[in-house]
């Protein structure tokens, strides 16, 4: 688990009473509230800078899904492997199987979309199923991190391949479920698909009796954010921000 996933946890932690005690800022009385909101509005100032400069459409449009990754990174760090492989219902898929598909489909997309922009006329639609990732892979094992960790690798290829699309490139045409599409379309498939099964998850554990705590409500939208800066390529400033949150919550007392 990285620090910044155990900065989460941590924050899924807190609730009311937590949220209450006292917290210094700039030599005058806050609450640990303030800490994780102070710490949203930094990252809030940090995207401002950042999304303002010159990026690929492609990149713009992965950030979204970066910024919907991050949603679901702070809903689950530290989650409790009883709940993550338990199904919410008969027929359900535990929170493990979700994840397991989530990746499939993320390294499926990806493919398909950079052989749409790289494939020549002449060539076939799409890669056939035959030469992709199973659609039905097995679990992930390992803890929630673990599992986490495996989407995020999954998540920066994406990026890797299809960050700096060029312009020409988005209308390119491919095949979705089907429909004919371009590659544009694709891309932004990748965050609906992120926000589809995050849903998914929170369904899954409202059914299993487990809530949020305003702790976790809060860190979710700052791993958000957080994500997109990363997803816009400012790694080394989406990191200050993550090794800020760890730091103001080192100064809380469990």
């Amino acid at each position: 688990m990285s620090d910044f996933d155990s900065a989460l946890a941590r924050c899924g932690t807190l609730d009311e009473d937590v949220l209450g005690r006292p917290w210094p800022f700039r030599g005058r009385p806050m609450d640990v509230r303030y800490a994780l909101y102070r710490t949203l509005e930094d990252a809030q100032e940090v995207y401002v800078r950042v999304s303002a400069g010159a990026h690929p459409e492609s990149r713009r449009i992965l950030a979204l899904a970066q910024h919907a990754f991050g949603g679901l990174r702070g809903l689950l760090a530290g989650l409790p492997g009883a709940l993550l492989d338990k199904a919410p219902s008969t027929g359900e898929w535990p929170i493990r199987e979700v994840l397991a598909h989530m990746l499939a489909v993320e390294q499926r997309y990806a493919l398909q979309t950079r052989y749409a922009v790289d494939r020549t006329d002449a060539d076939p639609m799409r890669i056939p199923d035959n030469r992709m990732p199973p659609t039905a892979p097995a679990p992930i094992a390992g803890e929630v991190g673990v599992v986490l960790a495996r989407l995020a690798e999954a998540r920066a290829e994406t990026n890797r391949l299809l960050g700096d699309v060029a312009p020409a490139a988005m209308t390119r045409p491919t095949v979705w479920v089907g429909h004919d599409v371009d590659v544009r379309f694709r891309l932004h498939r990748f965050a609906a698909h992120v926000v589809e099964h995050t849903i998914q998850c929170e369904k899954a554990l409202l059914a299993l009796g487990w809530r949020q705590t305003e702790g976790r409500l809060i860190a979710r939208r700052l791993a958000a954010v957080v994500g997109e800066i990363e997803g816009l390529g400012a790694t080394a400033e989406a990191g200050e921000i993550e090794a800020r949150l760890a730091e103001r919550l080192a100064s809380v007392q469990p």
